[in-house]
């Protein structure tokens, strides 16, 4: 099963991965909520139809919201991890296990928080980024002194930690819902088939 190319039901998906990363990330603004929920869509995409679909997804998704904010891009390689880590999870039953998937979490958000604090750190000119976790790792650097990027670092990965935990018992959720008959036509979807009969 995992040597299937990209056939037209996977290359359906693309676009809806694209666009549940969008209003994921929209519904969280909206709501002031203190996650992103922009990456269930690559992760989905890479659990159900391998690595290279999910990597589109991703990168797709970051070049779209580099047009209203160009440093997204930046994180692009992030999306690309998520994708790589969804395809090999799925490869492994990690979704099928709600306990495992919330272990699984840990590493999403060592990608999202930990590696994504060094990018923050590198394209803000070793400072403080803009983005959402700068409201925590402020605080942390200037009541706590913490050093900055140990402050950026924390806040990033906790925050990340509570979004990959979010996002992926939703992805739990949504694998665990698909129908058989649907399943069977993508290239990692076998995995979820067996678990379902």
């Amino acid at each position: 099963m995992q040597t299937k190319k990209m056939d037209k039901l996977t290359l359906f998906l693309i676009p809806i991965g694209v666009a549940v990363n969008f209003i994921g990330g929209q519904i969280a603004i909206l709501l002031r909520l203190p996650l992103y929920l922009d990456s269930i869509g690559t992760i989905v995409v890479g659990a159900l139809c391998g690595a290279v679909p999910g990597v589109i997804v991703g990168v797709i998704s970051n070049v779209l919201n580099s047009i209203t904010s160009p440093v997204t891009l930046f994180y692009a390689i992030l999306s690309v991890i998520f994708a790589i880590s969804a395809a090999w999870c799925s490869k492994r039953k990690v979704f099928l296990s709600l306990p495992k998937t919330m272990l699984a979490s840990l590493w999403f958000a060592f990608v999202g928080g930990g590696l994504g604090s060094v990018l923050t750190w590198i394209l803000f000119s070793f400072d403080f980024g803009t983005i959402t976790a700068s409201m925590f790792a402020i605080p942390l650097h200037e009541v706590l002194g913490m050093p900055k990027f140990l402050a950026q670092f924390v806040s990033e990965f906790t925050m990340d930690l509570f979004d990959k935990a979010a996002s992926l018992v939703i992805v739990f959720f949504v694998l665990k819902a698909m129908p058989n008959r649907f399943l069977a036509k993508l290239p990692l979807g076998d995995v979820y088939v067996k678990d379902a009969e």
